[in-house]
């Protein structure tokens, strides 16, 4: 690449979100270059109850976004990534969708299955290729819908496999007994749909003390306490405070089980819990999530350390306690590598949904971390098709350890 054409493409993107209002964020710096800009579009919540993980999320996404055009992965086009703050407030997603789609986008990263599953029926008609967290329960092969990681449903499959292979069912005599504490949002379904599929095809092997869905916001545990007091587990699908004050009044209370969690309730809000009980009083934590853990070694983990320590140099000691930052690493992986390749196929002056929907379509990443290559299926648009499990250590620099050995396979995936 000639050195005139290698100053084009040094772009930088500012990594600055805008809180509270729709902001946008930019590449810039030196001259000012006539180049084509492509505009994604980040609906979540950067103020509200999931801001917490949220916010290293999207940074991570942009600084991924960031290092690709340095290092000329995204060449001769700028990149605008611009934000709507949607504070998990429900009726601030329809509007927030038509703004940024009015600020004109060519795709947008919609990070909660809930809010796709509100605009879902938008995406086709707009040509809207849309990137999220996890994979959509209802349309897992939605053609405009693509994501890093498995269904809520099939998170549940993934740590029901792993129960299931630790619990000791002859020298107890039972199975073991399992509660779900959600809120009263779409998202509760979502995760109880693999609990229900793991009871439908393993019956013998799971007692089930229901589902409890608490208002959002609620703050004060007793009667759920007491219903799943004589839980062996209790899964934990709520997220931010509402996870933090659940399992410390559980614990004031005398609930000595284990705590299940997710990449939505635990890995990002793990430093709330511990700063509201001792490590020694948590007690047995596990979660499951898509990306390798930071105490890991390999080609994904070093390239998330790095970023993390070079532009959050001050926190990325806490920052590499969260899920967030890899989270947002894999999912700039993923867009970059699709813009890269819609450049590649119609030109950057040309690059528009339908031509980032099929660059989707055709990716298969080999990536060191991952056994596996990152694609999409007729069957799934997962990138990431299992996950591990980590348990939760208050003496680890970075809290979580593997303990699942291999990745686990959803059920539904296979």
């Amino acid at each position: 690449m000639s050195k005139r054409r290698a100053k084009l493409v040094a772009l930088i993107l500012s990594v600055v979100v805008l809180l509270g209002i729709p902001g946008l964020v930019g590449c810039g710096g030196g001259e000012a270059v006539e180049l084509p800009v492509i505009k994604i579009g980040v609906l979540t919540d950067f103020t509200g109850p999931a801001s917490f993980a949220v916010k290293p999320m999207v940074n991570g996404v942009m600084e991924y976004l960031k290092l690709a055009v340095e290092d000329g992965t995204i060449q001769g086009a700028d990149v605008k990534i611009i934000t709507y703050d949607q504070r998990t407030d429900y009726a601030r997603t329809p509007p927030g969708y038509i703004w940024l789609k009015g600020q004109g986008v060519v795709m947008m990263n919609i990070l909660s299955p809930t809010d796709r599953l509100m605009l879902k029926d938008k995406f086709e008609p707009d040509r809207m290729p849309v990137f999220g967290s996890t994979l959509d329960e209802d349309a897992p092969a939605n053609p405009w819908i693509f994501c890093y990681g498995l269904s809520n449903g099939m998170e549940l499959e993934v740590l029901l496999q792993w129960v299931m292979n630790t619990w000791d069912y002859a020298g107890k005599g039972r199975p073991p007994k399992i509660g779900h504490n959600s809120w009263n949002i779409a998202s509760a379904t979502f995760h109880q749909v693999g609990i229900d599929r793991m009871l439908q095809l393993y019956p013998d092997k799971f007692n089930f003390a229901g589902l409890s869905k608490a208002p959002m916001g609620q703050s004060s545990w007793a009667g759920e306490v007491a219903k799943f007091k004589d839980c062996d587990y209790i899964y934990i699908s709520t997220s931010g405070a509402m996870t933090t004050t659940f399992i410390k009044e559980s614990r004031d209370r005398g609930y000595t089980g284990v705590f299940l969690g997710c990449q939505d309730s635990f890995p990002g809000y793990f430093d709330l819990v511990e700063a509201a009980l001792p490590a020694d009083k948590i007690g047995e934590c596990y979660m499951e999530v898509p990306t390798c853990w930071w105490n890991e070694d390999n080609a994904f983990i070093r390239g998330a350390k790095e970023a993390v320590q070079r532009f959050h140099p001050g926190e990325a000691a806490a920052m590499m306690r969260n899920s967030g930052p890899t989270a947002g690493w894999l999912t700039g992986m993923l867009i970059a590598d699709a813009i890269k390749r819609a450049i590649a196929t119609v030109g950057a002056e040309n690059v528009d949904g339908p031509a980032l929907q099929q660059a989707f379509l055709a990716t298969n990443l080999t990536v060191d971390g991952f056994p596996f290559p990152l694609k999409y299926t007729d069957k799934n648009h997962a990138a990431v098709n299992a996950m591990k499990v980590y348990k939760f250590d208050g003496a680890l620099p970075n809290k979580w350890k593997a303990v699942s050995g291999d990745w686990i396979e959803a059920i539904s995936f296979k």
